[in-house]
């Protein structure tokens, strides 16, 4: 989407001092100064051992840092803005005939993760690495959005039976989690609020097949299908919202693939309002992709289409730089389909949903065709062109490899509206910045954005 929709201003960065000082932080503006926070603002401390023994993963971190120079200033980054389009001004004429919707995304790191892969975060204080700080940065930065719904990636299962998932009901959640398989402990979680929306359907989706070879990772997703709460809805007026984590390895496109036409397929069968047509309610998608937005990965989710055996395994999520892919070995993405036909079709729909016509019309395809396909006409939120916007900085290394898309038809294009985004910080914005830090409890910016729902009931009450 292009830039000239959106009007914005961007303040700049300032220094943040290990010496706590209440006074020299500033919050986003759309959160009132007078209003009480839902838990307690937190900075860095000093008072506080900086590498606590008690702990083996401090005290771990400490013993590999006693060579490195100490930092004592942290990069205080400016507050984020929201940016309308221009449907903005058009709801506000016009308010009565919309649902609007406000979600979040976020990666919110593990802490399980943090403390295996301590490598990356060497740059960073070792307090903001502490759970307990973390946590109470999390749900301040989340709950203060006040969001209609709010999807989060690596959340672990008992961080959200224990914490999250009581607190966000004391603030009118309720939600939906799921774990991914094997010996890791977080997965996706989807919270709503309980006034606002009702949950008329769900659907986990654990990426592991047993039985499918490309399938052997771990990796997860969730969709919900939600009705609003609203004098004026009806039964048609349902939408979608899947968040997924897919797999990291930059060098197994193959997977990263696999599993987003599988995680397509289910969309499909929950989104879906009329098969035989193939009309489908509105869909928000989001999550961590782990690809860059020019990628093949994110281009077929945007162009519908992907020829794949064109593509080495390492050049669909184009995560790594292009002067380090050219020297190396990488493996072609096969000629032949990625899933089993009898699983998903290559326009990525279950095979199951499908008529004995359509299914044939597959399993007669030639092998060497290597296409996918889909017909969720996707938008996405943040404008996939601009190379230099970051929703992660793990490592000290920023990428642009979380996304919320959402759908539009040709037949209904007014249907769902963008209404206004969370701005994302610029790649020099982000240079010396240690994620998490006493800003941000993640490696990962949370991402948010506004639409509206165009309630079918009023549009026929104005149209008589």
């Amino acid at each position: 989407m292009s830039n000239s929709n959106f009007h914005r201003a961007r303040p700049q960065s300032t220094r943040y001092s290990n010496n706590y000082d209440s006074s020299r932080v500033t919050y986003d503006h759309h959160f009132d100064s007078n209003q009480q926070s839902p838990v307690p603002l937190l900075g860095p401390s000093s008072q506080q051992p900086m590498f606590p023994s008690q702990e083996r993963f401090h005290s771990n971190h400490a013993h590999q840092s006693n060579n490195r120079p100490f930092h004592h200033t942290e990069n205080h980054l400016s507050n984020r803005m929201w940016s309308n389009t221009e449907y903005q001004e058009y709801f506000r004429r016009h308010y009565q005939q919309h649902f609007k919707i406000h979600i979040v995304c976020y990666n919110i790191l593990a802490q399980s993760l943090l403390e295996d892969n301590q490598f990356l975060y060497m740059n960073c204080l070792r307090n903001n690495l502490q759970w307990h700080r973390r946590k109470e940065r999390l749900l301040r930065e989340i709950l203060r959005q006040d969001a209609d719904i709010v999807c989060l990636q690596e959340m672990e299962n008992f961080h959200y039976e224990n914490e999250f998932r009581p607190k966000f009901m004391e603030y009118g959640y309720d939600s939906i989690y799921l774990k991914r398989n094997g010996s890791k402990s977080d997965g996706c979680c989807i919270f709503y609020k309980i006034k606002r929306l009702r949950l008329m359907g769900s659907k986990a989706v654990p990426f592991y097949q047993k039985d499918i070879r490309i399938l052997d990772r771990d990796n997860c997703g969730l969709i919900a299908l939600f009705q609003p709460i609203h004098p004026e809805t009806s039964s048609d007026d349902l939408f979608c919202v899947a968040t997924t984590h897919l797999l990291f390895s930059p060098k197994r496109g193959d997977i990263k693939l696999a599993q987003l036409q599988y995680f397509l397929a289910e969309v499909d069968r929950l989104a879906t309002r009329d098969h035989p047509t193939g009309c489908y309610y509105p869909i928000i998608l989001c999550g961590d992709f782990n690809a860059q937005p020019q990628c093949p990965l994110i281009q077929f989710l945007l162009n519908q289409y992907i020829k794949y055996d064109s593509f080495r395994c390492i050049d669909i999520s184009g995560q790594t730089p292009s002067s380090v892919v050219d020297d190396c070995f990488s493996h072609p993405l096969p000629s032949n389909e990625l899933l089993p036909l009898s699983f998903v079709t290559s326009d990525c729909r279950l095979a199951t949903l499908n008529n004995d016509l359509v299914f044939e019309k597959h399993a007669n395809q030639q092998q060497s065709s290597a296409i996918l396909t889909h017909n969720k006409q996707l938008l996405s939120v943040y404008d996939s062109n601009d190379m230099l916007d970051v929703t992660t900085n793990a490592g000290d290394e920023a990428h642009l490899v979380d996304y919320i898309f959402y759908s539009q038809q040709e037949n209904d294009p007014y249907r769902l509206n963008l209404l206004s985004r969370y701005d994302l910080y610029k790649q020099d914005e982000v240079i010396n910045v240690h994620m998490p830090n006493h800003q941000f409890a993640s490696d990962h910016f949370m991402l948010a954005a506004k639409f509206a729902l165009k309630l079918r009931k009023t549009n026929v009450v104005h149209q008589q």
